[in-house]
């Protein structure tokens, strides 16, 4: 369970959005916000997230696949597992393309504060055999011949569970609607 805070518009704010034709939500129940969140998860496969050791922070984009709101991804290593042996906070960002000359309230986008966890895949087949059956690309994997080839490497598989998200897409009517863990 979690809480949903919907921000008021002030009265500017308000006219600004009236002359786009814009309706800002007044309330939102925590299903409501899950549900847009995990179709705005769905609809997309790259996000970028923000890792930090010793006080340097690291910014990775990264293929993604979810089943509801815990997200996975599967990487071959690098700078993001040695930050995440040292700290398990993260926080990851969505957006969809933005011009603002052709749309100025066009903006959308989801940030998520996370715990993350992972593992290494031969250390524990079954774990991401389950993992795995959310993936989004084994077909086309399979279909380009490349099946075999990442079935053999030992990748780290990341899982992320949200702690909190904030969600923006004025042409919805949600502007920094967030969902925070109680």
């Amino acid at each position: 369970m979690g809480k949903v805070i919907v921000p008021r518009p002030n009265e500017k704010e308000l006219a600004a959005f009236a002359l786009a034709g814009l309706t800002m939500k007044a309330s939102m129940t925590e299903d409501e916000f899950i549900a847009m969140a995990v179709a705005y998860l769905n609809s997309h496969n790259v996000l970028h997230l923000a890792t930090c050791k010793h006080n340097e922070p690291r910014c990775t984009p990264l293929e993604y696949f979810n089943n509801g709101l815990i997200v996975h991804v599967f990487s071959e290593g690098g700078g993001k597992i040695a930050n995440l042996k040292e700290n398990e906070l993260v926080s990851y960002s969505i957006a969809d393309p933005y011009d603002p000359a052709t749309d100025f309230f066009g903006a959308s986008g989801m940030q998520v504060w996370g715990r993350a966890t992972f593992f290494k895949k031969n250390t524990d087949l079954e774990r991401f055999k389950q993992i795995r059956q959310y993936s989004r690309y084994m077909k086309q994997l399979e279909e380009q011949g490349l099946g075999d080839a990442a079935a053999s490497y030992n990748f780290n598989v990341i899982t992320i569970e949200p702690c909190k998200i904030r969600r923006l897409c004025y042409r919805q009517g949600m502007r920094n609607v967030i969902w925070k863990e109680k």
